[in-house]
């Protein structure tokens, strides 16, 4: 959306330099009229449109010495203050998620069992609790922040490889997650699957936005069960799966402000060589 916004801008604003060079195709006039275009783009804060406009001059009128030369000084101006605007954007976003990720964690509890290849986090009313000895579903989140969710069956076998979330706002299922021993595991009269990622994140978007509503939990394989979902089971997917996303999109936003670091410097270091003695 945003590029076809400035390439509009561009084709607005060509017929305008071409104005201003009063209607002469001469390719300098148009040439320099580009230059002053990006430059007064720049002067605006549309670092975006100035970008392209002299990319549209390196296109078109590479013989233009003068003008390029111009236009080689702008355009890390352009990329200096474009990339100082999404630090602070993003050095905002980090404060955001770095204060929701706190908040969210308050409800958290991590175990870490030494049968377990690595620790979880999950809800404090289950940090003591055995899912595998009860029916329900449970979110947790992993040390570097990637969520799953773990179906337990104790109630009716029925070799479950899915579940279903109803209630009066729609229904939902999981992927399907076919018996092998390990993801989908079985163990006397309990049945146990994790889910992760896609397989279930159209679940737990749904809780998320009907969080209010009486929810029925079913077990799908050769045959179903049914449940209601308990409150607990609720809470420990809608939570984790926020949990999750805070943690990976600070994760994300960490590594695009070294990124940003880097490319100012770069910016920066290109200004100053292009600059006029």
């Amino acid at each position: 959306m945003c590029n076809v916004v400035i390439k509009a801008a561009i084709a607005a604003a060509l017929p305008l330099v071409m104005a201003a060079c009063g209607g002469s195709n001469s390719g300098k006039q148009i040439a320099e009229g580009l230059v002053n275009s990006a430059d007064s783009a720049v002067t605006a804060g549309n670092y975006a449109l100035a970008i392209e406009l002299l990319d549209t001059l390196q296109a078109k009128y590479p013989d233009q010495i003068e003008a390029q030369r111009k236009g080689m000084h702008i355009r890390p101006l352009s990329m200096e203050k474009m990339t100082m605007a999404e630090m602070q954007m993003t050095d905002s976003l980090q404060a955001y998620y770095a204060h929701l990720q706190d908040s969210l964690m308050s409800y958290f509890a991590f175990v870490n069992n030494p049968e377990l290849v690595e620790g979880y986090y999950v809800i404090k009313e289950y940090e003591k609790s055995s899912l595998f000895n009860r029916t329900g579903v449970e979110g947790r989140v992993s040390p570097d922040g990637e969520f799953y969710m773990i179906s337990s069956l104790t109630a009716k076998p029925v070799k479950h490889t899915a579940v279903t979330l109803k209630n009066r706002a729609g229904e939902v299922s999981t992927a399907e997650v076919a018996y092998d021993g390990d993801r989908n595991y079985r163990s006397g009269g309990t049945e146990m699957v994790t889910f992760i990622g896609a397989e279930c994140d159209t679940l737990c978007s749904f809780l998320l936005d009907n969080p209010d509503s009486k929810t029925m939990l079913i077990f799908k394989g050769t045959s179903s069960y049914t449940t209601p979902l308990q409150v607990n089971d609720n809470r420990s997917i809608a939570l984790a799966y926020q949990l999750s996303n805070a943690m990976q999109t600070s994760r994300k936003l960490s590594s695009r402000r070294e990124l940003l670091d880097k490319q100012l410097l770069l910016a920066r270091d290109q200004a100053a060589r292009t600059a006029k003695d």
